[in-house]
């Protein structure tokens, strides 16, 4: 083949794969004119070197591929890997179906210009409109989420062993796929159904992982919890005994005022041990009761207010505490070195069917140029190593979801509002 023809063949392919691949994994603005670029770049890169030998040149070509996408849409590399192989799977079956059909109906594929390129002109054609469909399917899964390195790992390495082994015996013998493409089509779905199957398992046994070790973690404040109620139970006679004394030791006129002084503190500290024991989620009151010590010791003024649950969500006891901590931890510091009062309030409720957290600390703590980039991937408007990633994280957990995040700066306060699903 021309040059003509082999920079059309790439361009062809490349656009294939981008037409899945802008619709799974690629977001963001411009992403069409980003597209182009890297189809283009790649396809004329593997044209000048297409007279190099056929396994270099896929190696080259995929490489490429995946270090444009890293750069330009700033992905992760194994997160790239995994979307582009199983992309290229997906669409090797697609062809394997066409020159099935093709061989049946017409005659024995010779590889020639015109009828390649007729092939990925259908197959285009097909991908584009499965490719309107693969919005409505994400809806019913969570976007990614942070798993284990290893996992991903393990994935990868299996996923991409058997893709280069078929896709070597495609470039050496074409006949030979199509002489068999039932039987290789069959395996190919086989090994990518299996690979999908493990991986969705592994995901789920890494957060349960995760929910244990949660659930561990705050296991001990709930404890505490249980441990101060009966310490209070225990103390009770204590009260009374003081308040006796007090009848006893004061005179009339100073009685009713000393009385009044005692018990409201008591019952201040009651009241607010009684609304934590009222809170369902033991994630929440775990969490609510250990910022309140925290608070206290800070000298923060800590409001709460917890009217929902929040187990009606798709949000994971781990993802919630991550998500929580991080919010209240970020407000205790952007109040710490205030003057004025320091204080820091929660509130989640149901709006409707939305349920929401509030977060809300007093002082707008955020310059206006920092807001547009306070949810960047380590941006901080803090000094120290490992900051940035609090928001971050907790803006990814909740739109994987299906929610959303806003900040706002309202009358001297700084305002953190999620909408959970």
């Amino acid at each position: 083949m021309g040059i003509f023809e082999t920079f059309t063949l790439a361009f062809m392919e490349e656009f294939c794969i981008f037409i899945i691949w802008s619709k799974v994994g690629l977001s963001g603005k411009n992403i069409l004119l980003k597209n182009l670029a890297i189809i283009l770049i790649t396809s004329a890169l593997i044209t000048s070197l297409s007279r190099l030998n056929l396994y270099f040149y896929t190696i080259i070509n995929y490489s490429t591929l995946m270090l444009l996408v890293c750069i330009i849409y700033k992905k992760r590399f194994m997160t790239t890997i995994i979307e582009l192989f199983s992309i290229i799977a997906f669409i090797m079956i697609l062809q394997l179906v066409c020159m099935f059909i093709y061989k049946k109906y017409i005659g024995n594929y010779q590889g020639g210009f015109l009828i390649s390129i007729t092939i990925q002109f259908i197959l285009s054609i097909f991908l584009v409109v499965i490719s309107h469909f693969i919005p409505i399917l994400k809806k019913y899964f969570k976007n990614d989420i942070n798993i284990n390195p290893k996992i991903l790992f393990c994935f990868l390495i299996n996923l991409l062993s058997y893709i280069l082994i078929l896709k070597i015996i495609w470039i050496h013998n074409i006949n030979l796929v199509l002489n068999n493409a039932v039987q290789i089509t069959i395996i190919i779905i086989s090994i990518l159904s299996v690979n999908i199957v493990l991986y969705f398992y592994l995901i789920k046994a890494e957060q349960e992982k995760k929910d244990s070790e949660v659930q561990n973690k705050y296991n001990e404040i709930l404890n505490n919890i249980t441990g101060d109620i009966r310490a209070r139970q225990h103390d009770f006679k204590n009260h009374l005994n003081v308040i006796y004394g007090l009848i006893e030791s004061t005179n009339e006129i100073e009685l009713k005022y000393k009385l009044k002084e005692y018990i409201s503190s008591l019952n201040k500290s009651m009241i607010m041990l009684e609304d934590i024991l009222y809170i369902e989620n033991p994630i929440l009151r775990a969490i609510i009761y250990s910022k309140i010590s925290e608070a206290n010791n800070k000298n923060i003024n800590f409001l709460y207010s917890i009217n929902t649950s929040l187990t009606n969500t798709h949000i994971k006891d781990y993802e919630l505490s991550e998500v929580l901590t991080n919010l209240i931890d970020n407000a205790f510091e952007a109040v710490e070195s205030q003057e004025s009062e320091k204080l820091v309030s929660v509130k989640i409720y149901l709006d409707g069917e939305a349920n929401i957290i509030e977060i809300i600390n007093s002082g707008a703590t955020l310059k206006l140029e920092d807001i547009k980039n306070i949810f960047e991937k380590g941006f901080s408007t803090k000094h120290g190593d490992n900051r940035g990633y609090g928001l971050y994280n907790a803006k990814k957990i909740v739109e994987s979801t299906g929610g959303k995040f806003q900040l706002s700066l309202e009358k001297d306060f700084t305002i953190f509002k999620l909408f959970i699903r």
